[in-house]
C-alpha cells in the first residue's frame, strides 16, 4: 500500500507537459445546431427540387381521382425521380408547368404521346391512321387496375343521392311490373313463364349520361347533385349518353330458370340500334353483339354455372370496345367489339333549362338502357345491383383529330366536364407599345406578348385564375404573360369582353374603332406539354385520412393512398 501512495505522489508531483492538455472544443453548441438546422434545411430544398414534392390540389378538374372540390382538397406527393429513370408513359398524372404561364403548375393525365394521332369520341380516346384516303380507328385501353380506379357508380349512388327509399320506380322499372318486388337487399321477380325485364331508367336525372357527381360517396355526391341544381343544370354544357357500362348483381337463380340475360341497349339518331350481352341458358353462356335486334356478332360458349337457391355475383361490361363477363370476381370471357363502336351519335341535343331534378327525359332514339332478361319460373333474387359507368371523356373544343408534335404529350383532367385542359387552353397575343398601351400586334416599334385566356364576365368579381382582368372605369387591364410577368397596361376595354378580349383604337368610340386579340389554340406551347416542362408523376395521396379529417367534418375523410 506504502508503494503505491508513493507512485500517486510522484505522479502528482511531476508537472504536466503542454501536449497532454484537453484540447479545447473547435464548435460551440450553439453553432453546432446551426449547422445541423441548416443542413437539414438544404437536404430539404434538395429533396424538393430532385426527389419528392407536396401539392395541395385547388380545383375539381381531376376529380375524383384527385379532389379539389365539394369540401375535399387532397394533398399529393409528387415523384420527380421517377422522369429521370424513364419516359412519361400513358395515363400517368403527371405534375408541368402550365404552357401559358410557366410559373404555375397543373396536375393532368397524360392522354396523347408524341407523335400520335388522336380523336376523343363516344367517351373514349382513340388512335386514328389514314392510309390511302382510308381512316381507321383504335380505342386506347386503359390498364386493367386502372380501368378499375374508373368506374363511376351510377345506380344506387343517384337514389341515394335523392333519398328515395325504394329503387323500383323512378330509378329501376319492371315489366310487367306484377311479377317485381322490392325487399331490404333487392329486388325479387316472381317469374311465371313468360320474359320478365328490369331497365335502369333514372327519369329524374337523365340516365346513362355524364352526370359530374357519379362515382363519388354519398356525402360529396349530395353536395355537386346540389350545386349543380342550384346552378344552370346542362344549360351550356354539352352532354353524352355514356355507353361503356358494368351491370353487377348477386343472382339467386329458382330451379326453374331458364334463360338470364345482361344487357346494354344503345341507340342513337341515323345510327342501327346495338345491344351487347352477355346470354345464359343450362350452364353455358356467350357475349353476343345484336345489331336492330338480330346476332351480329358472339363468343365462343363458355362455362357459367348459377347453381339454384345459391347467391353468384355475375358481372358483364361493356368498356373500350371489348364484352367482358365475370362470376364471382373472376373474368370469365372477352369478346372484341370494334366492328359495333360507338364512337358517334353521343351528343345529346341542347334542351332549355334542361338540369337534374327537373324529370328529364332522354329521346326515344338517343339513350343507353342497361337491362336484366329473366324467363323461367319461381322466384329470381337480384341483390346488391350495381350499374357504373366508365370515366367518358368529352371532345368539347379539341379538333376532329388532335396531332401532337414530337416531345410533346396531350393532357386531360379526369373531371372533363369540369376540366380547362390540352382541348381548352387558348392563348391572346396584344401588342404593347413604349408607353405600355395596349396596341394591335403589327403596331410599328411594339413589342409582342402572349398570355393565357381566361377573362370573366365584366358583370362579376375577378376569379384568382382570370387573366387578363379588365378595369373599364381605370382603362387598365392586368395581364399575366406566358413566362408569370404580371403586367399592368393602359387599354380602353371593347364590348362583349370575356367571350372575346377586344379593345377601342385610340380616339374611336363606335365598333369600327374596335379591334380583337388573336386567338390560339392547338398549337405547340399552348396545348401540348414539351417533355422539359414536366416536373414529376403523383403517387401519393397523403391528406385527408382517419382520424384528423374527421374532425374538420370533411365529406371524404378516407383519402389515404396510392394515385392510380
Amino acid at each position: 500500500m506504502s508503494d503505491i501512495l508513493a507512485q500517486a505522489a510522484l505522479e502528482a508531483a511531476v508537472p504536466t507537459k503542454p501536449n497532454d492538455k484537453k484540447k479545447p472544443p473547435l464548435m460551440g453548441p450553439v453553432r453546432t445546431q446551426l449547422e445541423a438546422f441548416g443542413t437539414a434545411i438544404l437536404a430539404a430544398v434538395l429533396m424538393k427540387w430532385f426527389c419528392i414534392e407536396a401539392f395541395q390540389i385547388p380545383t375539381s378538374s381531376m376529380q375524383p381521382t384527385l379532389m379539389g372540390g365539394a369540401g375535399v382538397n387532397d394533398r399529393i406527393v409528387v415523384n420527380k425521380m421517377l422522369q429521370l429513370v424513364r419516359e412519361p408513359q400513358r395515363w400517368d398524372i403527371t405534375v408541368f408547368s402550365y404552357p401559358l404561364q410557366k410559373n404555375q403548375n397543373y396536375v393532368k393525365r397524360i392522354v396523347g404521346m408524341p407523335n400520335d394521332r388522336l380523336t376523343i369520341a363516344g367517351g373514349d380516346v382513340w388512335q386514328v391512321t389514314d392510309v390511302d384516303g382510308k381512316r381507321s380507328y383504335e380505342v386506347l385501353r386503359k390498364p386493367a387496375d386502372l380501368q378499375e380506379a374508373m368506374w363511376k357508380n351510377v345506380h344506387p349512388l343517384r337514389q341515394q343521392v335523392r333519398a328515395e327509399k325504394s329503387a323500383l320506380g323512378s330509378s329501376l322499372g319492371g315489366s310487367p311490373s306484377r311479377l317485381f318486388r322490392e325487399d331490404a337487399t333487392g329486388i325479387v321477380v316472381d317469374l311465371d313463364g313468360q320474359l320478365a325485364e328490369l331497365s335502369y331508367r333514372d327519369d329524374t336525372d337523365g340516365g346513362m349520361i355524364d352526370r359530374v357527381w357519379d362515382g363519388y360517396p354519398e356525402a360529396v355526391a349530395r353536395v355537386m347533385r346540389d350545386e349543380a341544381v342550384a346552378g344552370p343544370g346542362l344549360a351550356g354544357t354539352p352532354q353524352e349518353i355514356v355507353a361503356d357500362v358494368r351491370i353487377r348483381a348477386a343472382v339467386t337463380p329458382p330451379p326453374g330458370l331458364d334463360e338470364l340475360t345482361f344487357e346494354i341497349k344503345v341507340a342513337r339518331p341515323n345510327e342501327d340500334a346495338l345491344g351487347y350481352a352477355l346470354a345464359w341458358r343450362a350452364g353455358k353462356a356467350t357475349l353476343v353483339v345484336r345489331k336492330k335486334g338480330n346476332i351480329a356478332g358472339q363468343s365462343p360458349e363458355f362455362a357459367l354455372e348459377l347453381p339454384a337457391g345459391t347467391a353468384t355475383e355475375l358481372g358483364f361490361a361493356h368498356i373500350d370496345d371489348e364484352l367482358v363477363a365475370w362470376r364471382n370476381g373472376d373474368e370469365l370471357a372477352r369478346f372484341p367489339s370494334s366492328q359495333w363502336s360507338c364512337r358517334d351519335g353521343c351528343m345529346l341535343p341542347f334542351v332549355p333549362g334542361m338540369g337534374p331534378g327537373k324529370g328529364l327525359e332522354l329521346p326515344a332514339n338517343q339513350k343507353v338502357t342497361p337491362l336484366i332478361i329473366a324467363k323461367g319460373k319461381g322466384p329470381l333474387r337480384l341483390d346488391d345491383l350495381r350499374i357504373d359507368r366508365d370515366q367518358h371523356y368529352t371532345r368539347l373544343g379539341a379538333p376532329e383529330v388532335i396531332e401532337i408534335p414530337d416531345g410533346h404529350y396531350y393532357m386531360l383532367g379526369d373531371n372533363t366536364l369540369q376540366s380547362i385542359d390540352s382541348r381548352g387552353w387558348t392563348a391572346i397575343t396584344i401588342g404593347v407599345d413604349a408607353d405600355d398601351n395596349v396596341v394591335p400586334p403589327e403596331t410599328p416599334g411594339a413589342r409582342t406578348v402572349r398570355g393565357n385566356k381566361r377573362a370573366m364576365d365584366l358583370s362579376g368579381p375577378p376569379d384568382r385564375d382570370e387573366t387578363p382582368i379588365a378595369y373599364p372605369n381605370q382603362k387598365a387591364i392586368v395581364m399575366i404573360d406566358e413566362y408569370g410577368e404580371i403586367l399592368r397596361l393602359h387599354a380602353d376595354i371593347a364590348g362583349n369582353w370575356g367571350r372575346r378580349i377586344a379593345f377601342q383604337r385610340p380616339g374611336t368610340t363606335d365598333a369600327s374603332g374596335e379591334w380583337t386579340a388573336a386567338e390560339t389554340t392547338n398549337s405547340k406551347g399552348i396545348s401540348f406539354v414539351p417533355r422539359s416542362d414536366i416536373r414529376g408523376r403523383a403517387t401519393l395521396i397523403f391528406y385527408p385520412f382517419r382520424p384528423l379529417a374527421w374532425l374538420t367534418g370533411n365529406n371524404w375523410p378516407g383519402r389515404f393512398g396510392f394515385v392510380r
